[in-house]
């Protein structure tokens, strides 16, 4: 079974996405929520997760630093975990500064449900 982890410091913005993973594009998978970069890195650390969905621009540690965390040290529990952006910031420095740190793709706000199919097919988690 597919592991989940949504990362924003936006509650209904999780909800709409795990709404949207779930429903429209009906991935099943077990879904686990964090509310900051803190807490992602905690839930990491102790869960093993397959897909990571990072918003970028959240209070405390963005999502940038979790990205770079990640290079550093990955979790023990995750070693292969694929992460995905959903960014509102969608200038090119951004997007190549994520694909740097990792991400497998970016993804703009709001988030929109053909281009996290077309994500998730091309990562495996979805079949066209």
């Amino acid at each position: 079974m597919t592991t989940v982890l949504i990362v924003d410091d936006s509650k209904s913005a999780r909800n709409w996405t795990q709404a949207l993973l779930q429903q429209e594009l009906q991935l099943d998978a077990d879904y686990l929520q964090a509310g900051s970069g803190e807490e992602a890195l905690t839930v990491l650390a102790g869960q093993a997760v397959d897909l990571l969905l990072l918003d970028l621009t959240m209070p405390g540690m963005s999502g940038y630093e979790v990205l770079a965390e990640l290079q550093r040290q990955p979790p023990a529990a995750s070693p292969v975990v694929r992460i995905m952006v959903i960014s509102a910031d969608i200038q090119p420095l951004a997007k190549a500064e994520a694909a740097k740190l990792g991400a497998v793709a970016f993804l703009e706000k709001p988030l929109q449900a053909d281009a996290l199919r077309d994500a998730l097919i091309a990562q495996g988690f979805l079949h066209g």
